[in-house]
């Protein structure tokens, strides 16, 4: 499986193909593996054809805050006491405004082929198109 980011689209976006009775576009949770080294990223595609990308910090999370930290069975030593000891803060959106390449975006849906997906193309910050290739 593997590490993946994830892909937003605003309302406005239009994916050519786009199959008919499934949830819009911009209600879907893209996965991308395309856009730098997959780490867990969130990108958005503007309406206006910017690439965006989620900037976040992480934050210590006590272990009374921790699902499994605090039970009577969890000591320091058992893997589960770490479990949620960081959570991620969202710092706002920069501009990918020098991105230049493809990229696929891929989404499974239940009422379809099991995999829709996408090739997005980007020339110096700007989206060209979408093309549907599966």
């Amino acid at each position: 499986m593997g590490v993946i980011d994830t892909v937003e689209l605003y309302d406005d976006v239009h994916l050519p193909n786009y199959p008919d009775g499934v949830e819009p576009p911009d209600a879907v949770s893209w996965q991308t593996k395309g856009i730098d080294r997959p780490s867990m990223s969130t990108f958005r595609i503007t309406a206006d054809g910017q690439l965006l990308k989620k900037e976040w910090h992480g934050k210590s999370v006590p272990p009374e805050e921790r699902p499994y930290a605090d039970n009577e069975d969890v000591d320091e030593d058992d893997f589960r006491y770490y479990v949620g000891m960081m959570e991620r803060v969202h710092d706002g959106w920069t501009e990918r405004d020098s991105y230049h390449g493809r990229f696929q975006i891929t989404h499974s849906f239940e009422s379809v082929d099991p995999v829709v997906r996408y090739q997005v193309t980007f020339t110096h910050g700007k989206l060209e198109g979408f093309e549907r290739i599966k």
